[in-house]
């Protein structure tokens, strides 16, 4: 039996009337809770920037089969400008959902989240919300404020929750809408220790702002053995190009983290999953031949040791639209990506992402046996 293999595919949502409204879905979240019931959060709108992006919920309770139809995500921000959100969703440890939503300031009318010019963000602001009943209510949002006087962030995974209160928010310092970054372009963490009520301090993750590498779409997973895998999508900025994916690790619950190494994987937004023995399921776009990837390999110390790859979707379909020398503009026209994976069982394991199919961005779901 191949130690990979994509068993089947389908649509968690599509916009049902393309012909009359615009509606396009993009960044899904995956849940599930066991006995076939699925939880996929998502953010909808008229484009991936457009200013009515809201954050929605659909499940399904028959594996996948049938999904309900989106409910809104009620989160606003503590301010009266306009805004948008984004929400990466987790299970925490205690069986709830747990919810990173992200406002973003969209005060200029004619703006998208970028500025061509600068390659500056716009404002961000994160809260936690949290769901004790997979998603069918929510309790309020609760302000995080930042450990470093800042707010331009990215948004980029969910939170990793370590147990005893402990949570970790895996972001990157972005450029202000001006261009200014005093911190440097990184992939930083912020650190709480009392469920998210507060977040005093934040650990510097992947660091290549002096050599012009962003370090974008940071993911963590932990690992069999204990340690924290952090992992990310480097891009030269000097030249606009992909790198291949950079990996290091934490032995402390992520108050530090090693050096970073660099992984056989040439891809982007790269999604690990851990599982038995060390290996790890990692799903990605790939930047050395079209497509959605799966990835399963061993890490054995701080060695990355390839098993198999699995096509999952796309292996026809260019990551882009088109080129671009601006940074966020290039990323504004992926045609697909964020996948989201969790473990059905001990060899399966179900994941979702975002793609366009007949000009509408969709969130397909798939299932893996590992």
């Amino acid at each position: 039996m191949a130690a990979l293999r994509l068993l089947d595919s389908g649509l968690a949502y599509r916009n049902p009337k393309p012909n009359i409204f615009s509606r396009h879905a993009f960044f899904p979240s995956v849940m599930e809770r066991g006995n076939g019931e699925l939880v996929v959060t998502f953010d909808l709108g008229a484009a991936m920037e457009a200013h009515d992006v809201r954050s929605y919920l659909c499940r399904s309770t028959d594996g996948g089969a049938i999904w309900s139809e989106p409910s809104p995500i009620p989160a606003s921000p503590p301010w009266e400008r306009p805004f948008t959100t984004t929400c990466r969703t987790t299970r925490a440890r205690d069986g709830s959902l747990l919810g990173l939503v992200t406002f973003f300031d969209r005060s200029r009318a004619e703006e998208g989240l970028a500025n061509p010019a600068t390659d500056g963000f716009v404002r961000t602001e994160f809260a936690l919300i949290r769901s004790t009943d997979l998603g069918r209510t929510w309790k309020a949002p609760i302000p995080i404020r930042p450990p470093l006087e800042w707010a331009a962030f990215e948004s980029c995974a969910p939170i990793t929750d370590l147990g005893a209160g402990r949570l970790l928010l895996p972001t990157a310092i972005w450029r202000d809408w001006e261009g200014n970054c005093p911190f440097g372009m990184k992939a930083v963490a912020f650190i709480s220790e009392d469920s998210g009520r507060s977040w005093p301090r934040w650990a510097a993750v992947m660091d290549g702002s002096l050599e012009g590498i962003a370090h974008f779409e940071q993911k963590q997973a932990v690992l069999a053995d204990g340690r924290l895998l952090a992992l990310c999508w480097a891009f030269d900025t000097r030249t606009g190009r992909s790198l291949r994916n950079r990996y290091t690790f934490s032995s402390d619950s992520g108050e530090t983290f090693g050096s970073p190494f660099e992984s056989p994987i040439h891809g982007e937004t790269c999604t690990p999953l851990a599982l038995a023995d060390n290996r790890i399921l990692c799903v990605y776009r790939r930047t050395d031949c079209r497509g959605l990837w799966a990835h399963l390999a061993r890490l054995d110390g701080t060695a990355w040791i390839p098993i198999a790859d699995e096509p999952i979707w796309g292996t026809s379909s260019a990551a882009y639209g088109k080129r671009s020398e601006n940074t966020f503009e290039q990323l504004a026209t992926l045609r697909f990506g964020y996948p989201s994976l969790v473990r059905e069982s001990e060899n399966l394991v179900f994941g979702a992402f975002w793609c366009y199919e007949d000009c509408v961005s969709s969130i397909r779901w798939f299932r893996l046996r590992v």
